[in-house]
């Protein structure tokens, strides 16, 4: 006679508490898929906007640096029919040379901006010192357009007083953003 086996075997052994772990175990093995999928997906999502956004910021400074150069070539090549009665040929080249800079700063602060975009596509992690860096530069273009505005006109009164304000105001927020700065590569190098 063959052997038969009366009772519970292993197969059979499953109880309500035990089908309906597994259930939950199984459903959270495919959430977690889905939280992979999901998360890598968005993951590639974000860096492909920061890549269009870098190229953005790219061209942008490309067509920024273009166009400084060529204001200013076009400033020298017709001093004499800007120059009027009353600003002399030599603000007129003060003004340019003034404004070039200023263009170029503003080209500096694209790139800033833009090598903080590679930054986080290399390593997925945003930085404050570029900011910083962005703010400084920021705050030295308008006391370089104050400065060119004093240099060409005559200014009196309530206007002087303003400009005086505002040359204040960006001379603090350049103290200020360097002393962070400072700060902040001290606290980083304490870190290491």
């Amino acid at each position: 006679m063959p052997e038969h086996h009366f009772g519970i075997s292993d197969k059979d052994n499953t109880s309500p508490v035990e089908t309906s772990h597994s259930r939950v175990r199984q459903n959270h093995h495919e959430e977690d898929r889905i939280a992979i999928l999901s998360s890598y997906m968005l993951d590639r999502g974000d860096s492909i906007i920061y890549a269009i956004v870098g190229i953005c910021f790219f061209l942008g400074a490309l067509v920024a640096l273009g166009y400084s150069f060529w204001d200013f070539g076009s400033t020298m090549f017709n001093i004499s029919s800007l120059a009027k009665a009353d600003i002399s040929a030599q603000a007129v080249v003060a003004n340019a040379i003034i404004k070039l800079v200023s263009d170029l700063l503003l080209v500096l602060i694209i790139m800033e901006v833009l090598s903080t975009v590679i930054h986080y596509l290399k390593e997925h992690a945003t930085s404050l010192r570029p900011f910083l860096f962005i703010g400084i530069v920021s705050a030295t273009r308008g006391i370089l357009s104050i400065g060119a505005r004093l240099s060409v006109q005559s200014v009196k009164g309530s206007d002087f007083t303003d400009a005086m304000i505002e040359l204040g105001v960006n001379a603090a927020v350049i103290l200020a953003l360097g002393i962070t700065l400072k700060l902040l590569g001290k606290f980083f190098e304490d870190k290491t």
